[in-house]
């Protein structure tokens, strides 16, 4: 496992693109905005806090960060695909490339990325809930569709996270919400997310990466596949179950 940081969210990007190009056999590719890194650097500092120091996990430096991850058949194939990814990486100015293989060590490497979900509600105080969003758009257009995003979360003044599984091309952004948030908060937050799907529309991506259209992207899926196409999905709901008994109201909602 390696990581490394950047001066921006597009040099981030833009390297895992190239990493996909040139055919480097990485097995993920994790991509964080700075707002991601300083979540998990506040929730440590708060387990450090509540127990009296006793846990001691490095703060990370608050750049868009990637985390990277090897599989190979011999050792000599490892250490010439972390060759060629940091060379890579120093090519969109990364810097403090850090590799190892040990599983202690590489678990400690991908802390910030496997706490993120509640390392991003804790960053906003009184939050206990979070509206998340997913998106998939093509490695050409994925520097710009998340780099405009981030600037969406700070110019509509939502507190939101945002990052990718960049090797797949999907990301989302994690947006803390609260039970008393006033409406204008709530309807900026969903302006997040429509922004982001319009961009990704607009890319040639789709409206779900892997999380699905359940009720949510329903009114997406014209935009994305044509009226024909949503026709025949739901032609084939129709025949395959009748009564709307399965998933209703989900993916096509066909009136019997």
């Amino acid at each position: 496992a390696a990581v490394c940081v950047f001066d921006s969210l597009a040099d981030a990007a833009n390297t895992v693109a190239t990493l996909k190009l040139c055919e480097i056999p990485v097995v993920r590719c994790e991509l964080l905005d700075s707002t991601s890194v300083a979540a998990f650097n506040a929730m440590i500092a708060n387990e450090k806090t509540s127990n009296g120091g006793a846990k001691e996990t490095k703060q990370m430096e608050v750049k868009p960060t990637v985390f990277f991850e090897f599989q190979a058949s011999s050792e000599e194939s490892l250490q010439e695909q972390v060759r060629l990814t940091e060379s890579i990486t120093k090519d969109f100015s990364g810097s403090n490339f850090q590799f190892t293989s040990g599983e202690e060590e590489r678990k400690a490497l991908w802390a910030a990325r496997h706490n993120l979900y509640y390392a991003s509600i804790n960053l906003r105080k009184g939050a206990t809930d979070a509206v998340l969003t997913d998106a998939c758009i093509p490695l050409s257009k994925f520097a710009q569709v998340i780099d405009a995003t981030v600037r969406d979360v700070e110019e509509l003044g939502v507190i939101g996270p945002c990052f990718g599984h960049a090797g797949d091309g999907n990301f989302h952004c994690i947006l803390p919400i609260m039970e008393d948030d006033p409406e204008d908060y709530i309807a900026r937050v969903h302006q997040v997310n429509d922004n982001l799907i319009q961009r990704t529309l607009r890319a040639g991506g789709t409206c779900t990466g892997e999380h699905g259209i359940g009720y949510g992207k329903i009114k997406y899926l014209e935009q994305q596949y044509g009226p024909g196409a949503v026709k025949m999905m739901e032609a084939i709901k129709k025949s395959l179950d009748p009564n709307g008994i399965m998933n209703p109201g989900k993916v096509v909602n066909y009136h019997r």
